[in-house]
């Protein structure tokens, strides 16, 4: 059965971070499928986490771009576990050295909205391993209207500026770190409103208008 919007429920709102329940009686199978949670795709962004209770399984699934999920976690599964039997002896000797990498980029302040034809500037604090970060634009449906514009980070910080995109509101910036997509973070909605046009200067006036329509004289 396809993805149903009312089943996909938030447990815990954090920042940018959110986990999700998410019940069907589809198989684990067939939500990992691609494209499952495309119809979510404005609502479940990169780094997201989503608690799956399948008709199968229950599992830990992570957000990827696009709404698509990786394998995830399996934590139950009502089917039959696999048995082997078997005896055997091994030796084994292993040397194993491992290091966190940290990674972590903060959107700073946007314009609550900017006018047609205005450029704009998007500017992250990075920190960590985090050496370039990609900046994105994207409209009320999610899909990508400019960019991806990926810059370097120096001195903590990298940014890119925009020409603003075409008027409406719901737009959103999109920053994700250019090694790992999963360390990302969404804005606030923003407006973009149509630009002003002078037509003529009468006495102390300004005749003013804006899609043929007289505003202010």
């Amino acid at each position: 059965m396809p993805y149903i919007a009312s089943n996909l429920i938030p447990l815990v709102a954090a920042d940018s971070f959110t986990l999700w329940l998410y019940k069907t009686t589809d198989t684990r199978a067939t939500v990992l499928s691609t494209g499952y949670f495309s119809a979510a795709r404005t609502r479940l962004l990169a780094g997201h986490m989503v608690v799956l209770e399948a008709a199968d399984a229950t599992a830990l699934l992570p957000v990827r771009t696009n709404a698509e999920v990786g394998n995830g976690l399996v934590v139950d599964a009502s089917s039959s576990p696999l048995r082997l039997t078997g005896a055997g002896a091994m030796s084994l000797d292993a040397d194993v050295a491992a290091a966190a990498v940290a990674r972590c980029i903060s959107l700073n302040a946007l314009p609550s909205g900017v006018n047609e034809g205005e450029t704009f500037t998007v500017r992250v604090t990075a920190s960590g391993a985090t050496s370039a970060v990609r900046f994105s634009i994207l409209n009320a449906s999610g899909a990508v209207v400019l960019g991806p514009s990926t810059a370097a980070v120096s001195s903590g910080s990298a940014s890119v500026t925009f020409n603003a995109p075409a008027p409406g509101n719901g737009y959103l910036v999109k920053v994700e770190d250019a090694a790992d997509s999963l360390v990302a973070q969404t804005s606030p909605s923003f407006v973009v409103l149509a630009a002003f046009a002078l037509l003529v200067e009468t006495g102390l006036g300004l005749l003013m208008a804006e899609a043929g329509t007289r505003l202010v004289m």
